[in-house]
């Protein structure tokens, strides 16, 4: 077994020997919103409104300040997606694509954004890693707002963002909400492949 292959084992051991019953909350709310959000179910955001609040406390626990300050981003787009899914509102019933450029506007965004963050959470907290946790916030805001907004692409947007926080939480311990997030990251194919065949199959 290499030496990277035996750390991600000690630290899968050490994270699940330590992780707590609100850990293992969230990580069940979290893959039934995933679930309900490919079925372009409304309920899945008071699934994942549930989930992020409880990944609140989580996230401050393991000192990843900005990933616990996106759950309470999250929460406040949970009620705007609930909202916005309601039927009869101004939002179109199936989902819709971005041009390009849109998407790389929304990119430069989320890099100007890390690009503030990461040296104010480098001086002023204890969060251990500052770069990936600004990076994965500000990428993870923009891709939960192309969702509440029917745009295609945000699941490929949600597979490059939960493969990498996958890492980011091995590393602190998280080991659970790291498998969920890998667990995103492969449903995201699915989801993909799903709202693709409801934008294109005909009206």
């Amino acid at each position: 077994m290499t030496e990277s292959a035996t750390a991600w084992l000690a630290a899968f051991v050490a994270g699940a020997q330590s992780a707590g019953p609100s850990e293992l909350v969230a990580v069940a709310l979290g893959l039934a919103y995933i679930v309900l959000a490919i079925r372009q179910h409304r309920a899945c955001w008071i699934a994942g409104g549930a989930s992020t609040a409880i990944y609140i406390a989580v996230f401050l626990k393991a000192g990843l300040i900005l990933q616990a300050a996106l759950q309470v981003a999250y929460v406040a787009l949970s009620v705007y997606g609930w909202l916005a899914w309601r039927t009869g509102g101004d939002l179109p019933a199936r989902p819709q694509s971005w041009p390009l450029s849109k998407h790389l506007l929304a990119l430069l965004a989320v890099l100007l954004a890390t690009a503030a963050s990461t040296p104010i959470l480098a001086h002023y907290t204890d969060s251990p890693a500052p770069f990936a946790d600004s990076l994965g916030t500000w990428a993870s805001v923009a891709a939960t707002w192309l969702l509440a907004r029917r745009i295609l692409a945000n699941w490929f947007w949600w597979m490059v963002i939960d493969s990498g926080l996958t890492a980011l939480f091995v590393s602190q311990g998280l080991v659970f909400t790291a498998g969920l997030y890998l667990a995103f990251a492969v449903l995201a194919i699915a989801g993909w492949r799903a709202w693709r065949r409801d934008l294109v199959k005909p009206a």
